[in-house]
């Protein structure tokens, strides 16, 4: 597609798409003084609102909540009707905001842009309408909405039926009359859980054809007062900041508590009251893991389950109603008295599962089992999602190469914030695939990328830079990073347009970010911060390759979920625990992190005594006939913080494995009980368990000592102890990442001083509690690796993490232990923090660092048994 670029018009940069993140990127740019055009399809402002105008179309996020929030005049001038306003009063809204900023001046109408090839000698984009025309722009700007490619099903006779045929997104702009007409509708999506009720009210008779049942809430929509909206914006900036930094883009968010923690009657009564209130959130924020958790989602899922059954009166429709999948996982959807319709003389339900469509006839529908006469059907069929309004363009970058191609069709997609994407400089992708775009109230996502690329632009005209593009590098990071906290959630676990599911062929991926809008915002703003690290750009006029790749943010191996949760520890804002009193720092709650407690067997607190008193200890039994082998397990805290719920999921997964008793031990916190008073609780904790095995099924040949962090660090003083106090005789030390010595001048202490959970300056913290004096840190009982002779101690298995403090001290005292002629097993977790033994709830390595430890005491335990 060559240009002569002086026989065409150039534009700073051109928007394709005038929906409401075309109209505000339009608003930006024209306001910091560019040229900006906007070219649009439809005949007029609305985007994704102006193509779906199908019955019952409203919004799903409040009204109140989904304008735009740059402007407090305009917000103040508009008011809406309901809750939950409908797609004509949303359109409205679109067209009062082009004309208070007088938009379609800069919107070129009725003009489908076709082509978009960057000229590497230009250093612009050319860009070609579908009639023909081109036009030039130094920046590209994509604003096609993440759910505009319509999707109809490749069936069999398609072009064969003689009623009428609609596209949910893309319905006529005069009304449909079904006034007793046979209709089908195919597909039960949000689209079609809001068209099937009003459908209903009109038609002689309405066949629903479902694929995949859905969870669906009750909208409970109702008219807004406007003192209702006054008081919601009333502190305006207050409630603006908070809907940037929440979650999904709403002034709240879920409950700081696990489904798990509450009652069944409770919880009943809390899904009861958010049933009854109605809204897209309002269910799932009763609790904070119903994402994350199976056995979470599933008191929610069940819960709706059981609504349906109550509403629905025929037992067999309401069966074929109810999901099976993890509730949430596809996009949540509320309704209007969708479930209700099924009551209906005039509506059927057919199960397309069960008996597939096999053709689309000219008269209906032909499943496997029946045929359905039919005068209109409809298409709720969705849309290819975020990639799919993409490839409709060609768009193609340096070399030549199509956006197309180098996503492999989206089987390689790989972005940098859903923003921008390597090879295809000067190329900004509003609302992007690996963006939290879908998962949010997308005005807040809208607002956040514009004033982003906005902002950026200024940045590459005040520096005098070109060619603006990420780096391989960081979209590589970026992707990786999308992937990996998908992954933490149930999200990944169900098809669903989220992965591509509804597209026939399409290759499956999580396609969007995740992680919040809130945490994305504060990446975004670092990565400019920091001189827009992970992008490359050229200095104007200079044709040579000196593109300059910013480093820092994406050269170190950590893991992705390690770094994600960094990073939502780090937006929470929480000040560093050596800033707390001890009280205060032992108020920390961590069990999402965890996950979900196993079932085990067996499961006692109890108590055990110890010199001066006695301490708490939970028993954790498994499945089977003992006599079982033992681990006696310290948690980690820095011997100040912790106790036995820190370590309960990690307690249960290795009791259940390693097919032993665990007596998990809590020992005296300093600086109430300074040292050596944990390590004196250990060691008795220990003896106990040796004197008293009989009494719980343990073989008291076979118990090992083990702990994380501080706990390892008493798992190992305590088999140094009973080396040297004469017994007990212990099968094998498990260390998990231990503290072993009172000094902070390794490498690991240097590279990874702070940043990575565990700081320097909050092991100086916990030392400084535990020790009565600098004495004490040479002792071996504090510091083992201090230790003269190592020989004699059991086996042992030391796990270590890449970026934790504590890594080189740790495997400083495995070479010890091996140059002493212990056995040792010496693994370190590259990519992993501080701490991430203990939380198999998000990271997929803590699963697989505690399957290793549990292998290893079964090999222990066995060689014992066997010898």
């Amino acid at each position: 597609m060559a240009l002569n670029q002086q026989s065409c018009q150039v534009f700073d940069a051109v928007v394709v798409g005038a929906g409401f993140s075309g109209l505000y990127m339009l608003h930006r740019l024209r306001e910091a003084g560019y040229s900006v055009r906007v070219y649009e399809a439809a005949d007029d402002v609305g985007g994704t609102w102006y193509w779906n105008r199908y019955p019952g179309a409203r919004c799903d996020i409040e009204s109140i909540y989904y304008n735009y929030t740059f402007s407090k005049e305009i917000l103040d001038e508009w008011t809406w009707s309901s809750r939950y306003a409908e797609q004509p009063e949303i359109l409205s809204y679109i067209n009062f905001v082009a004309d208070k900023l007088d938009l379609r001046r800069d919107i070129q109408f009725n003009t489908r842009i076709t082509a978009a090839r960057y000229n590497e000698e230009s250093r612009n984009w050319e860009i070609r309408m579908e009639d023909g025309t081109l036009v030039a722009a130094e920046y590209f700007i994509t604003a096609l909405g993440c759910l505009s490619s319509s999707n109809i099903p490749k069936i069999k006779g398609l072009d064969s039926f003689k009623g009428e045929m609609y596209h949910t997104g893309r319905w006529p702009h005069k009304k449909v009359d079904f006034s007793g007409k046979r209709v089908g509708v195919i597909g039960t999506g949000s689209s079609g859980i809001q068209a099937i009720p009003v459908i209903a009210k009109e038609a002689g008779h309405l066949t629903v054809f479902q694929r995949t049942p859905q969870y669906s809430c009750p909208a409970q929509n109702h008219p807004l007062e406007a003192e209702e909206i006054r008081k919601t914006w009333e502190n305006y900036d207050e409630t603006k900041q908070q809907m940037r930094y929440s979650q999904h883009g709403v002034p709240y968010g879920p409950r700081m508590r696990s489904a798990l923690e509450d009652s069944p009657e409770e919880r009943e009564r809390l899904y009861e009251k958010a049933w009854q209130e109605g809204g897209l959130f309002s269910l799932t924020y009763n609790y904070n893991d119903i994402a994350m958790v199976p056995e979470s989602n599933e008191t929610a899922a069940s819960f709706i389950r059981s609504k349906i059954k109550q509403i629905v009166h025929d037992p067999e429709v309401a069966q074929k109603l109810m999901p099976t999948y993890y509730y949430a996982t596809k996009r949540p959807i509320i309704d209007t008295n969708y479930f209700e319709t099924y009551n209906r003389e005039n509506v059927s339900l057919v199960d397309i599962k069960t008996a597939p469509i096999m053709e689309i006839t000219p008269d209906g529908i032909k499943t496997t089992d029946n045929e359905y006469e039919l005068d209109v059907l409809v298409f709720a069929t969705g849309f290819d999602a975020m990639t799919g309004p993409l490839f409709k363009i060609d768009i193609r970058g340096k070399n030549d190469v199509s956006l197309k191609d180098k996503w492999a069709d989206g089987a390689e997609l790989k972005t940098y914030l859903g923003l921008a994407t390597s090879g295809f400089p000067n190329m900004f992708m509003l609302t992007g695939p690996q963006s939290p775009s879908v998962l949010s109230n997308m005005m807040v996502s809208i607002e956040q990328h514009v004033d982003w690329v906005a902002d950026c632009i200024d940045y590459l005209r005040e520096h005098h830079l070109e060619a603006f593009e990420a780096t391989e590098e960081a979209e590589a990071f970026w992707s990786h990073q999308c992937r990996a906290i998908a992954d933490m959630s149930l999200l990944t676990k169900t098809d669903s347009w989220y992965m591509g599911a509804n597209i026939d062929g399409k290759p499956r991926g999580f396609l969007a970010f995740a992680g919040g809008v809130g945490l994305y915002r504060l990446i975004c703003d670092d990565i400019a911060a920091r001189g827009y690290e992970g992008f490359a750009s050229l200095l104007a006029h200079d044709n040579q390759d000196d593109s300059k790749v910013k480093e820092g943010f994406f050269v170190s191996n950590i893991d992705p979920q390690a770094w994600f949760i960094l990073k939502q520890l780090e937006s929470a804002g929480a000040p560093p625990m050596e800033q707390l009193t001890p009280e205060l720092a032992r108020m920390g709650d961590f069990s999402l992190l965890a996950g979900a407690p196993e079932e085990v067997a067996k499961v006692e607190n109890s108590t055990i005594p110890v010199p001066g008193g006695e301490i708490p200890v939970r028993i954790y039994t498994p499945e089977g006939e003992g006599p079982f082998p033992a681990l006696v397990y310290y948690h980690g805290g820095g011997w100040v913080i912790g106790n036995l719920d820190t370590v309960d999921v990690p307690c249960r997964m290795l009791a259940n494995r390693a097919g032993c008793v665990v007596v998990s031990v809590d020992y005296r916190l300093a600086p109430e009980h300074k040292f050596p008073t944990a390590a004196e609780d250990s060691y008795a904790a220990a003896k106990w368990l040796s004197e008293n095995a009989a009494s719980i099924q343990v073989d008291p040949e076979r118990i090992a000592v083990g702990g994380d962090s501080a706990g390892g660090n008493l798992a190992a003083v305590v088999a140094l102890m009973a080396r040297e106090q004469g017994g007990p005789s212990f099968a094998y030390q498990m260390l998990i990442y231990p503290v072993t010595n009172h000094a902070y001048d390794t490498d690991s202490y240097s590279d990874n001083a702070e940043g990575y959970f565990l700081t320097k300056n909050t092991m100086v913290w916990f030392w400084n509690h535990y020790l009565r004096n600098d004495e004490d840190g040479q002792n071996p009982y504090a510091s083992p690796l201090l230790a003269e002779d190592l020989s004699g101690l059991p086996p042992a298995l030391v796990i270590t993490a890449g970026f934790d403090p504590l890594r080189d001290e740790g495997e400083a005292y495995a070479e010890r232990l091996k140059a002493a002629g212990v056995p040792v097993e010496a693994t370190r977790y590259d990519g992993m923090i501080h701490g991430f033994f203990w939380m198999p709830g998000v990271l997929t390595e803590a699963h697989n660092a505690i399957n290793q430890a549990a292998n290893a005491l079964k090999d222990a335990f066995n060689a014992i048994k066997t010898r």
